[in-house]
């Protein structure tokens, strides 16, 4: 009967109390809240930096295998592109013979 007693006698101080110790949970698991979140954000960031490399090694892969099946092996000769004079004289061949016709 002695704690009821008391309760009642002390009713405001003990509302007064409660919030204090409610308010100071609420802070320290809003705390741990944030923390957990950005942890899940760098772990997920992680996980996507990771799948991106995954990503580029295998299109690096299927690169290489479309090389080495490519028609033109690395050890014979590719044809050449024409340099820059013989571009300007193939156009200039193409516009003389248009003008000829």
């Amino acid at each position: 009967m002695g704690f009821i007693q008391m309760l009642t006698n002390n009713f405001w101080t003990m509302v007064v109390l409660l919030i204090f110790v409610i308010s100071i949970v609420s802070i320290i698991l809003g705390i741990f809240l944030e923390a957990y979140k950005t942890s899940e954000r760098a772990r997920e960031k992680r996980m996507e930096l990771r799948n991106e490399e995954l990503r580029l090694q295998l299109k690096l892969e299927q690169q290489k295998k479309e090389n080495l099946a490519s028609p033109f092996p690395e050890d014979h000769p590719q044809p050449k592109d024409p340099s820059w004079e013989e571009q300007s004289q193939i156009h200039y061949e193409m516009g003389y013979q248009q003008q000829k016709s």
